[in-house]
This record gives structure tokens, C-alpha cells and sequence, in this order.
């Protein structure tokens, strides 16, 4: 019985999401792109809704622009949960524009491939420019999806954006910490973070239908304070600074439940939607 409504839930998200590109599409045709992100946000509110996600929110997205916005990263339901909360764009690796329909959804949501090769960063610096001319965009400085128990290293590239004033301005960058705290209001134990986090070689289909059969998934997603470049020294500072902001975001979510992360296997807090960046 499970599965069969797992398998529901599932058509009832292709279908959900499928009649809100239709409008989404048909508004960014005609020029509306405020009707196509108030669109694209309600879908997000529609995947958590289904998924069955309860978001807890504690600060802002900053007002000042141009703004960058650095998240940790565990599954592909990140950019669900950032994007109901507000109109941003997504910075996924280019691989991700050839997904069978995400890939569609991306390009539709503006997103910013980017190729985080070596000899491509000096190009992809001036594309991420134009697109923080615009709006505000998401990196995951990760560039991978974790298992949910480590924050990984973040990589230092794209910090340098901060070197350069962007429409006359200097960049902000905004840390945010996103925490997978509980699962049927039971804390989420080791054997457990797999069903949340997707990382590795695991397959995508199969990982959605398991996430589908949890129900009741609480998270907290917290806007800490912004930093700018200048304030850190170069990128390298700026790209730790917010590496142990991010950390310590995590860790007091945990300690105010008094939830003590497990040594082994996994414990962390999760949610759901990829496009790694």
C-alpha cells in the first residue's frame, strides 16, 4: 500500500509541476516575469506541500543588491525549499540542462549553467555578472550534494565575484544554512540520511519514490548575516567565512532540539531537490 501511494504521490507531482510550467512558460513569453516567478514560487510551495515538508524560516533574504546567496547542499529538494521562499536564480553544473524535464524546468527559471572547469571560470565569472545584474542568484559553493552528516570544503572560484563591482556596486554575498531536522517528528537517525540526502552514485528515481513514502519532513532554513569581500580579505577568506558561518548555523538548529549529531553513518539535518551547481 505503500508503495502504491508513493507511486500517487509521484504522478501527482509530474502533473503539479507540468501545469504550473504551462502558465510559467506562456508568462515569460509575453515579458511577465514577475508572473512567472510568483508561478515558479507557487509550484515550489505545491512540491513541499506533496513531499510532505514543513519549512521553518529564521531571518531574511537581504535587500541590497547584487546579491549572491551560498547554501549548503544535500539533496535535490534544496532548491524547492529556497525557491518558495523567495525569486531566485539557480547556478546548477552545466550537466543538469540535459535532465529530461528538469533541465526544461531550469531554462525555463532563467537558471545559470555553469562549467566549473579550470579554463572556463573567467568566462562563466562574466555570465554569473550579468546574471546578478538582474537578480539574485544561488550557489551551492559545495558543487556536489553531501550525505547530509559533513559539510564539505567549499570551492573558492566564484567567490572572486567579489573583486568586481557589479552595476556600480559591490557584491553582498548571503550565507544560508538549510537543516533536515526530523522525519514523523522523530529526529532523523543514521540509518535514515540516505532516504533524505542524495549523493554518490545513487539513482534518482528510486531515491524520490523512498522520500515520497516518508511524510512529516521538518526543516529550518536559516538567512544568516551577509558578508562582502572586502570585509574578509579574498575569496579564499570569504569562501571559509562562510563555510563556518554555514557550519554553525547547522550546529545550533541541532543544539537547540538537543540533537547531538551521530559519529558514524549519519545525522544532519535534509530536504529535497538537486541540481548540483
Amino acid at each position: 500500500m505503500e508503495q502504491l501511494k508513493s507511486f500517487l504521490k509521484l504522478l501527482l507531482l509530474f502533473l503539479w509541476i507540468v501545469l504550473c510550467c504551462l502558465p510559467a512558460w506562456v508568462a515569460k513569453m509575453l515579458g511577465k516575469m514577475a508572473w512567472r516567478d510568483g508561478t515558479v514560487r507557487l509550484c515550489y510551495l505545491g512540491v513541499l506541500r506533496i513531499i510532505g515538508v514543513r519549512l521553518k524560516i529564521n531571518g531574511q533574504l537581504a535587500e541590497a543588491r547584487p546579491l549572491l546567496l551560498v547554501t549548503n547542499h544535500v539533496s535535490y529538494l534544496d532548491v524547492a525549499l529556497l525557491g518558495s521562499v523567495a525569486a531566485v536564480r539557480f547556478a546548477p553544473k552545466r550537466e543538469v540542462a540535459g535532465w529530461p524535464l528538469i533541465g526544461a524546468v531550469c531554462r525555463l527559471c532563467d537558471a545559470v549553467f555553469i562549467d566549473r572547469r579550470p579554463e572556463k571560470i573567467s568566462e562563466m565569472k562574466q555570465v554569473m555578472k550579468a546574471a546578478l545584474e538582474k537578480s539574485v542568484v544561488c550557489l551551492f559553493p559545495e558543487s556536489t550534494t553531501g550525505n547530509g552528516l559533513h559539510l564539505l570544503p567549499f570551492k573558492s572560484g566564484f567567490f572572486s565575484l567579489g573583486e568586481d563591482r557589479i552595476g556600480g556596486h559591490e557584491l553582498l554575498v548571503q550565507p544560508a544554512a538549510i537543516t533536515y531536522t526530523r522525519i514523523r517528528r522523530l529526529p532523523i537517525g543514521s540509518t535514515e540520511w540516505p532516504r533524505i540526502a542524495w549523493y554518490g552514485d545513487m539513482a534518482l528515481l528510486p531515491h524520490l519514490l523512498g522520500m515520497l513514502r516518508l511524510g512529516g519532513i521538518e526543516v529550518e532554513l536559516a538567512f544568516l548575516p551577509p558578508l562582502r569581500l572586502s570585509e574578509c580579505g579574498d575569496r579564499k577568506q570569504l569562501a571559509a567565512e562562510c563555510h563556518r558561518v554555514i557550519a554553525e548555523g547547522i550546529a545550533e538548529v541541532r543544539d537547540r532540539r538537543g540533537e547531538k549529531p551521530q559519529k558514524t553513518q549519519g545525522s544532519w539535518r535534509r530536504l529535497f531537490l538537486r541540481l548540483k551547481s
